[in-house]
């Protein structure tokens, strides 16, 4: 539960102090041995069967927190803070949370030069809870109503982590893993403690009021900034990386009327990753050649609320011995979905990403980076202060094994035949902006073959002050 004390509920210094609960139900079913459907919670032993693999039954656990906001302006200088202190290590969180927004600022009339974080105002739109935000230097110009140009000159990028989408992604811990497996130390991860080049420059355009037109581009770069990375050990011995690097592009509009919102963005990925590993086709490199479709519809109906979001990723084009020829779309920022489970506790992104653990393809139920279809549905009803809402994900992953020709495919033959879903219900009672309490249920929905049941419940609450 979580409760913030505020000075005013707009423009001041605010300080918010919480305590979060959470409980989560876990079990392993006792069955015959069962065809292995390349889908597990070894996240760096691909293809075993976890079966063997003891887990706990039950997670039950608090952290603590203290946030402090404040938005104003005096004269032309202009900051929009926000920062969560936690409990740190202990519970699984990193020590402080920056907010959506957390810079200093010069601004004018078209201009704004900021230092800190800043979202990204030209990302696609199309889940509730999707964000991505530059972390340096950026500068804003609106010379034009309805137009907006953003760059960012300098961004230390690490994943756009929020509070909200990591407060509950320590709770299931990663399974044990025998160091005579595995050629990194137990508990590390391969890259841990190296120098990781992750520097990204972006930039984006906006037009529009209520049909708005958005394109956004980014360059990143990788270098060994990831969990199984192989680089060039000649090239990385100077500077720490070999060249490797993402562009990644957006495009796309909105249309916001009074009650209908529709949201649709073309993605695409290019790059080049420089790599010794044996599955790529052409040694020394796997390029990458991506592309993927976003697409979110809301309807606002008096007290309900109905929104329809999804998202389709091309894969990478493997030859007939498994190799890789070229990978697929690679996203950047946060999971796009909501529920506790898709999004934190397994977080299985519906393509490859790079997060803050680096750039990542992994086909597993436990930070699984997999292509494929995610689509979530929230039903939303409002009566005053209380609010009901019931939101359901879906998760549909192409097939791992076979040749594949890289395409995005609306082919049931092309995806596996098992999906993972979530259904969350989440009761709450709010006043304006000042007061929240509410509790929230999940239920986990695996195939038989992978033998895991489980579902999560938490609290939560705000007051301002």
């Amino acid at each position: 539960m979580a409760f913030s004390f505020c000075t005013s509920p707009k423009f001041a210094v605010g300080v918010e102090v919480g305590v979060l609960g959470y409980e989560l139900f876990f079990k392993e079913l006792n069955q015959k041995e069962s065809e292995p459907v390349l889908w597990d919670l070894e996240i760096n032993r691909m293809g075993q069967n976890f079966q063997n693999h003891s887990y706990l039954n039950r997670v039950s656990d608090k952290s603590m927190f203290v946030g402090l906001k404040d938005k104003n302006k005096k004269d032309k200088i202009v900051w929009d803070l926000e920062i969560k202190l936690t409990t740190g290590k202990e519970t699984g969180l990193r020590p402080f949370y920056l907010g959506k927004n957390h810079y200093l600022g010069y601004e004018t009339s078209k201009f704004l030069l900021g230092l800190g974080r800043r979202e990204h105002l030209f990302r696609p739109k199309s889940f509730q809870t999707s964000y991505d935000g530059g972390e340096g230097l950026f500068i804003e110009f609106f010379p034009k109503p309805n137009l907006g140009l953003q760059f960012f000159l300098w961004d230390q990028y690490s994943g756009s982590l929020l509070f909200e989408k990591d407060r509950f992604h320590s709770l299931l811990p990663n399974p044990s893993i025998s160091q005579e497996n595995t050629e990194t130390p137990l508990g590390r991860e391969p890259n841990e403690g190296r120098r990781s080049h992750h520097r990204r420059h972006s930039f984006g355009l906006i037009y529009g009021e209520f049909f708005v037109l958005r394109l956004g581009l980014q360059y990143l770069e990788l270098g060994n900034l990831g969990r199984h990375t192989k680089d060039s050990p000649r090239e990385t011995k100077g500077s720490g990386a070999d060249g490797d690097s993402l562009l990644n592009g957006n495009l796309g509009f909105g249309l916001d009327l009074e009650i209908f919102d529709l949201q649709f963005d073309f993605l695409w990925a290019k790059g080049n990753d420089r790599t010794n590993s044996k599955v790529a086709a052409k040694p020394g490199s796997i390029p990458i050649s991506g592309e993927a479709v976003q697409m979110g519809m809301e309807l606002r109906l008096g007290d309900f609320l109905v929104r329809s979001s999804h998202f389709l990723s091309d894969r990478e084009e493997r030859n007939e011995k498994n190799q890789i020829i070229k990978d697929g779309y690679v996203s950047l920022g946060t999971h796009p979905a909501q529920t506790p489970y898709l999004s934190q506790i397994f977080r299985i992104f519906p393509s490859a990403a790079v997060t803050e653990s680096g750039y990542e393809k992994n086909f597993g139920l436990k930070e699984g980076r997999s292509f494929g279809y995610l689509s979530e549905l929230v039903l939303q009803f409002t009566y005053d202060q209380f609010v009901a809402k019931m939101v359901g994900s879906y998760f549909l992953p192409y097939q791992f094994a076979g040749p594949a020709d890289g395409r995005i495919s609306f082919q049931k033959r092309d995806f596996e035949v098992f999906f993972i879903g979530e259904g969350l219900f989440e009761l709450s009672l709010k006043e304006d902006s000042s007061f929240e309490l509410g509790i929230g249920f999940s239920q986990l929905f695996l195939p038989e073959s992978i033998g895991i049941k489980s579902n999560f419940g938490y609290c939560f609450g705000r007051i301002q002050i």
